[in-house]
């Protein structure tokens, strides 16, 4: 159980964090959408608004609790299928709760005011950072790489490149193209589609809200966003740099690197956006969200074209991101061919990805 109790704890700290963002969820997104619902933006502070509520987050903390105690099982019996049992838990029971809440809002809806706004200039769409900043992922992966040429002689023949739960390697790679600079190429493939999908946010997704204050805290919720994608790709690079220097390092990796800091990250980027709410709709108040139609505003599309709250199929719209109704951040429309091609080259580098772990393991 010694050696496991890090591995453990980093479970068990997911969990909770997952348990405590998801209770939290459905107040992040925008007044008038609940549950992915178009409703009245008075609704979730009503009663009925505030029972549904109660009863999501009694069933979350239920499921999660369960999940605490299938990862306590599989850190004491060392079975990791006990530690991905509670995290599937966990996750199924969410989606249940959210199912259950959705029908009891489904009696509540509204439809959204026909009224659109448009802009009367372009759009300011940029990446943020200068060439270099957003180019830095990229150069430090490509740094590493030639400072692996050049240490070449001292990596042995072959190395362990992943760990057992008891901290004892149970996969080894070759002191090859592929088992050297693997993990750097695959870095290399996810920075870049990181990239893509920044730049497609500022050219390919569909504004909601223009004018005064609402519109002021709708872009900077997607400068936000657009830095967030930046920093991920940041630490990507760092977490898989960290990886291809293992082997000049003797002994097991540290989780610390491994684990700690990318757990770290996430919990700095849920606090960040909770603060701003889905579209920054909690930088705004209430009231300035309100259009002058008394319907409610939401995203501006219609119910039937979310499948289950989560899935946006609308060919007509000419939008290939759109805002999540249940979360933060943007998804795709599903119903665009350019979006099946995009989410074709997101599987052809995981494909790639795989092949060059392939390569690597021995």
């Amino acid at each position: 159980m010694s050696v496991l109790l890090p591995i453990t704890a980093t479970f068990m700290i997911a969990v909770v964090l997952s348990a405590v963002f998801l209770c939290w969820l459905p107040r992040l997104t925008r007044p008038d959408l609940y549950f992915a619902l178009t409703v009245p933006p008075t609704f979730r502070d009503g009663d009925d608004g505030r029972a549904i509520l109660g009863r999501f987050r009694v069933q979350v903390l239920l499921y999660s609790l369960a999940a605490c105690v299938l990862v306590i099982a599989g850190g004491w019996r060392s079975s990791m299928l006990l530690l991905a049992s509670g995290i599937a838990v966990q996750v199924a029971g969410f989606f249940e709760a959210y199912l259950g809440a959705r029908s009891r809002v489904r009696p509540h809806t509204q439809e959204p005011t026909p009224l659109r706004e448009a802009p009367l200039a372009p759009r300011p769409a940029s990446l943020p950072g200068g060439r270099l900043v957003r180019a830095g992922p990229v150069v430090l992966l490509a740094l590493t790489a030639l400072y692996l040429n050049r240490r070449w002689a001292d990596i042995p023949a072959r190395f362990p490149n992943h760990w057992g739960l008891d901290g004892q390697p149970n996969g080894w790679a070759t002191r090859s193209l592929g088992g050297v600079y693997g993990p750097l190429a695959q870095a290399i493939l996810i920075c870049l589609m990181l990239l893509l999908l920044g730049y497609g946010l500022t050219r390919w997704s569909r504004p909601i809200r223009l004018r005064g204050a609402p519109g002021h805290a709708e872009e900077h919720f997607r400068r936000v966003v657009l830095g967030v994608l930046l920093a991920t790709q940041y630490l990507l690079a760092l977490v898989f740099i960290w990886a291809a220097l293992l082997p000049l390092s003797p002994g097991p990796p540290s989780l610390l690197v491994g684990a700690g800091l990318p757990l770290a990250f996430t919990v700095v980027v849920f606090l960040v956006l909770i603060r701003q709410g889905q579209g920054g709709a909690r930088r705004v108040e209430a009231s300035a969200l309100a259009g002058k139609d008394p319907r409610p505003v939401g995203d501006r599309t219609l119910d039937r074209y979310w499948k289950v709250g989560m899935f946006y199929v609308n060919p007509d719209d000419p939008a290939l991101f759109v805002e999540k109704r249940f979360g933060i951040g943007y998804t795709v429309n599903f119903g665009r061919p350019a979006t099946w091609v995009i989410l074709g080259a997101v599987l052809l580098v995981a494909l790639l990805g795989g092949l060059v772990a392939m390569l690597a393991h021995k």
